[in-house]
C-alpha cells in the first residue's frame, strides 16, 4: 500500500488525500491489481476499459447500455460481475460495477462499494474505510 494508506485495528484503512485533492486507493478487481479515484459522489463503481480488459472483460464485447449522467457529460456503460473485489481487508465477491464506454484516465470506486462497509468518513484530507 502506498505510504499514504494506513491500515489500523480491525482493518480499517485511513487514506490521505493526493496532492490533487482526491483519494487514490489500489484494489484487487479479479486479482488484478487496479488504480481507483475514491469518488463519494458517484453511484456505481466504474471500470475504465484499459482496467476491465486487464481484469478480463471482453471490453468489445459487451452492452454498453447504460447511460450516465457525469461532470463531463452523458456516456455509456456496459454492466459486469466483478467475481472478487479487495481493498486492504475487505474483499467483496460477486460485485455489480460497470464498463465506461470511453477512455478515463482512472476508474472509480463509488458507493456500490461505499455502502457495502460497515462505514467510512471524511475528516480533513483523511478518508477512513471501515471494513
Amino acid at each position: 500500500l502506498p505510504d499514504r494508506v494506513q491500515v489500523g485495528a480491525g482493518g480499517t484503512l485511513s487514506v490521505r488525500a493526493s496532492q490533487d485533492g482526491h483519494f487514490h486507493i489500489e484494489a484487487d478487481v479479479n486479482g488484478v491489481p487496479v488504480g481507483f479515484m475514491v469518488d463519494t459522489g458517484a453511484s456505481d463503481i466504474v471500470l475504465s476499459p484499459r482496467d476491465a480488459q486487464r481484469a478480463g472483460f471482453p471490453v468489445e464485447t459487451l452492452n454498453y447500455s447504460r447511460t450516465y449522467r457525469t461532470a463531463n457529460g452523458m456516456v455509456s456503460g456496459a454492466p459486469v460481475m466483478i467475481d472478487t473485489l479487495a481493498v486492504g481487508a475487505v474483499t467483496l465477491r460477486h460485485v455489480p460495477a460497470s464498463v465506461n464506454g470511453a477512455a478515463m484516465d482512472e476508474s472509480l470506486l463509488g458507493r456500490r462499494f461505499l455502502n457495502r462497509l460497515k462505514g467510512y468518513s471524511v475528516d480533513g484530507d483523511t478518508l477512513t474505510l471501515v471494513p
